[in-house]
């Protein structure tokens, strides 16, 4: 029972390490796409640098920590932050899914920026 809660717990630390570091970077990407003229391209740019940044990083914490098949790690994490993104997508849209092709580009770089992340650590 213990490790279970052990193994919760660094899941769950490993996501809010991931989503406070996509916030603070959603945060300084509307700064600067507020003071370029070409917003659309870096805005697309931005958001999949983020999303490989702080993937990549949840997955190298999550590895740090479980020091075991690390990419397994790294790929549950990355299944639970495209799940969480794809749930506020949902929320947001009033239950519209965004489309296929951006939801698959989306989920292979968090998914595999993730277990790279893992494998890394």
């Amino acid at each position: 029972m213990k490790e279970t809660k052990v193994r919760r717990g660094c899941v769950v630390r490993s996501l809010l390490v991931m989503y406070i570091i996509s916030g603070l970077l959603l945060v300084l990407l509307a700064l600067i796409v507020s003071r370029v003229e070409k917003e659309d391209a870096v805005a697309q740019v931005g958001v999949i640098v983020i999303y490989v940044l702080s993937c990549g990083i949840g997955g190298f914490v999550l590895g740090k920590w479980k020091k075991r098949q690390k990419f397994l790690w790294g790929l549950l994490v990355g299944i639970l932050y495209v799940a969480t993104l794809l749930g506020a997508a949902l929320w947001i849209q009033k239950g519209s899914l965004p489309p296929i092709p951006y939801m698959g580009t989306a989920s292979a770089i968090c998914i595999g920026s993730a277990m790279l992340g893992g494998m890394l650590s």
